[in-house]
């Protein structure tokens, strides 16, 4: 084995091993400014948790297996064989991320060259906002890693017989669509379906109608047979989350998504990763021949960045589906660098992110972990605890959980219907301590709160637990 072989199973070895240290602590602040940060591991391990632990999907209206139905099963799988709880979760992830890597080492090796490639796995291994997502229980980042096989499988169509060059085409194509199964938003990478229309369209077409027959089969066995409640979901998420209601509110996701700080998908990524953004930009903007491969990531970064510009709702977790995109245009930038260039650019880049990662380390805690602790020992057995903030805070004991969302889960008669025995209120956010007043005076009351739970750092999240035992 070559020395630079060597290296590069180091520097993987060395990714594994950041995304495993502390694995159970709370994310960083600054990784978002989304209380989704917070709330949604536990939304999307909600039905894999419920099946191993209860034998039936979670109680009442809200089920991310409807959602993304192949990682639930994959979750269930894990939990299974690992025993329910947030390591298990985010683990998970964990191999995807890893996985994801590899994956794009080979695509960018087969497109551009091994020292293309070395520079991408680079970027992409060390770039705090991958890095640390890969260590949430979120969809990103299993998601992203079908987006990224898509890449490779559509590089290797290129040296293929005509023959062969159809097979690997449809399969990145019907990578695409996996990625879309596991999260619907993976959906703004449909672009890169059309990068190879050129000389011979029609082989590369078959991507796209690969990707559609993927997408035929999800919709006749999964979607029709639960339309009704898939279609109550994905058109909250759409209505109230993405899109903007008028031209005013378009041209304000507009100017947030270029200038609003950490709101900002431009100034976010400017902030944590600018030596890939700079190189990225500039590549695109002097390249005069594109390479197919050139092409697809090209759309796969636009596909992103239109859509964070546009859509009313883009937390940071969303740039982890085309972060890879961004790495892999900044990496063949770097390329065409004389050698001092490239040793300025590697060291800067280094340097930016073990800052972000250092503040990550040395602001770490485990409120979360304390938090699920002290519901173990003060809860009794049996127990329902409901509310926003209840799957995560729920997802390392043994109660029954749901989340509480007006529009879009259990918000009718919640405490009745789920038989809820605790309700988890978040003291920051008046609209839930508004609804939750309205709805239920007797048990926001300060006899009936057990606890409060504090963290998210400097965002500095106060929920309190609330008993319903004595609501009559």
């Amino acid at each position: 084995m070559s020395g630079l072989t060597c290296c590069r199973w180091a520097f993987l070895l060395a990714c594994l091993v950041f995304r495993l240290i502390a694995m159970d602590s709370d994310p960083p602040p600054w990784l978002s400014w989304s209380t989704g940060l917070y709330t949604d591991e536990g939304f999307y391990t909600l039905d894999a948790r419920h099946m191993v632990l209860f034998g039936t999907l979670a109680p009442g209206t809200f089920h991310d297996r409807l959602l993304s139905p192949l990682l639930s099963v994959i979750q269930e799988g894990v939990f299974t064989i690992f025993g329910v709880g947030i390591l298990q979760a985010r683990l998970l992830s964990v191999v995807f991320g890893v996985l994801t890597l590899v994956v794009f080492w080979v695509g960018l090796r087969r497109a551009y060259g091994v020292k293309v490639a070395d520079a991408g796995a680079c970027f992409l291994g060390l770039a705090p906002p991958f890095l640390l997502y890969n260590r949430t229980a979120l969809q990103e980042t299993p998601t992203v890693f079908w987006l990224v096989l898509a890449f490779t499988l559509w590089t290797f169509a290129a040296t293929q017989n005509e023959r062969r060059k159809a097979l690997f085409y449809a399969l990145a194509g019907s990578s695409v669509g996996a990625a879309v199964i596991f999260k619907s938003l993976a959906g703004l990478a449909i672009p890169v379906l059309f990068a190879g229309v050129e000389k011979k369209a029609h082989k590369a077409l078959l991507s796209a109608g690969a990707f559609l027959l993927v997408l035929a089969f999800y919709v006749g066995l999964w979607y029709i047979p639960h339309h009704a409640e898939l279609s109550r979901m994905t058109t909250y998420y759409r209505v109230h989350q993405i899109q903007p209601h008028s031209l005013v509110g378009l041209w304000l996701n507009i100017r947030r998504g270029l200038v609003k700080g950490e709101l900002g998908v431009v100034p976010y990524l400017l902030a944590t990763l600018p030596v890939p953004c700079l190189l990225a930009g500039w590549g695109v903007l002097r390249r005069r021949e594109w390479s197919g491969a050139d092409r697809f990531l090209a759309y796969w970064l636009a596909g992103g960045l239109l859509f964070c510009l546009l859509s009313s709702y883009a937390p940071s977790r969303y740039y982890v589906l085309f972060l890879p995109a961004l790495m892999g245009l900044a990496a063949r930038q770097l390329g065409v660098l004389k050698r001092p260039g490239q040793i300025a650019a590697v060291c800067v880049f280094l340097v930016t992110s073990m800052l972000w990662l250092g503040a990550a380390w040395f602001e770490r805690s485990f409120a979360q972990r304390e938090a699920r602790q002290e519901l173990t020992r003060t809860l009794p057995i049996g127990s329902v605890v409901i509310g926003d903030f209840a799957p995560t805070l729920c997802l390392g004991t043994p109660f029954a959980s749901t989340t509480v969302q007006p529009g879009l889960a259990n918000d009718d008669h919640p405490v009745e219907r789920l038989k809820a025995t605790h309700v988890l209120v978040v003291r920051n956010a008046a609209n839930w301590q508004t609804w939750w007043r309205g709805h239920y005076p007797d048990v926001m009351q300060p006899s009936h709160k057990l606890t409060s739970f504090e963290f998210g750092g400097s965002r500095h999240f106060i929920v309190d637990l609330y008993t319903v035992k004595a609501l009559k």
